[in-house]
């Protein structure tokens, strides 16, 4: 899990496997929260701009401030199974977020979506 997580105190669910991978963001989870199985939040991207330089050999002190974004979810909100949700997004309160969907874009209160959601 994230060292950057932060968990409300009532009646969060992880699914089994859910990953949370974080180095530079937070990940916020508010009450009665629920995981399917397998899902995956990503906080960051790696720095693909500095030529001659592998990606992988990128430090944490060289990520720029967009590399990494939090990522909220708020109450009363249901994940399906093998979600991934991306740095920077909002799941609003009261919301579903379909089986199998990729978000990267913020999702208003009470809504369900599904599919790959993106800018």
């Amino acid at each position: 899990m994230a060292t950057g997580l932060v968990v409300n105190k009532t009646q969060v669910y992880f699914g089994p496997n859910t990953t949370i991978l974080s180095s530079n963001a937070k990940v916020v989870i508010g009450n009665d929260v629920m995981f399917g199985p397998n899902v995956t939040i990503i906080t960051g991207n790696h720095r693909t701009d500095i030529i001659g330089k592998t990606m992988i050999s990128v430090t944490i002190n060289e990520k720029l401030p967009e590399n990494d974004e939090n990522v909220v979810i708020n109450d009363d909100v249901w994940i399906g199974a093998n979600a991934i949700i991306l740095k920077g997004v909002t799941i609003g309160k009261g919301s579903v977020v379909g089986a199998g969907s990729v978000v990267t874009k913020d999702v208003p209160k009470y809504s369900i979506v599904g599919g790959i959601l993106h800018t």
